[in-house]
């Protein structure tokens, strides 16, 4: 069963959709993604802080050729995760990566109208790394000096607390 015939149900089916689009994202298959979308759908993407937002299916076909030829060429693979669903919507994350990695993380919230997804909004990020990172802070450095400089202070400054009520709490256990 295609995604699209799994979302044609009264009832999605919101795990089985989850690994059709799962399969359909896996093995880059451009015309079973076009199938899933009505044909004057809304998709709003975002990887990385750059947006595509496509209105009708000419504009998603686009988005999606090119998006499934990089996710072809680079062996993309991801296990998509149910969140969350009612009767039209469904909410995935998912987590992979390119060429092997597991380093990428995203969301997305499907809505479908007539068995159809009507509106398709994806948050994706391709290279998370835990707030340690020299990379990381590197990269938010870059993005928003600000932010990432307040982030830092803010990081010390709780250290500093946390460090400081475990020397009181150690202080009290000595003098009891």
């Amino acid at each position: 069963m295609t995604a699209a015939q799994a979302a044609s149900a009264a009832s999605i089916d919101a795990t089985r959709f989850a690994s059709d689009v799962e399969r359909i994202t896996n093995e880059a298959r451009l015309d079973a993604a076009v199938a899933l979308f009505h044909d004057d759908a809304v998709a709003d993407w975002i990887i990385d802080g750059v947006r595509q937002h496509l209105v009708g299916i000419d504009e998603i076909r686009h988005g999606l050729t090119v998006m499934t030829a990089v996710w072809d060429q680079h062996r993309l693979r991801v296990r998509k995760h149910v969140e969350c669903a009612t009767a039209d919507t469904i909410v995935l994350s998912w987590r992979g990566g390119f060429r092997g990695a597991h380093n990428q993380f995203g969301t997305e919230i499907w809505t479908f109208r007539d068995s159809l997804v009507s509106r398709h909004q994806m948050y994706g990020y391709l290279d998370v790394r835990p707030h340690t990172s020299v990379v990381g802070a590197a990269r938010l450095l870059a993005v928003a000096p600000r932010i990432a400089t307040s982030f830092a202070r803010h990081h010390r400054t709780a250290a500093r607390e946390q460090l400081d009520g475990h020397r009181r709490s150690w202080h009290c256990a000595a003098i009891c």
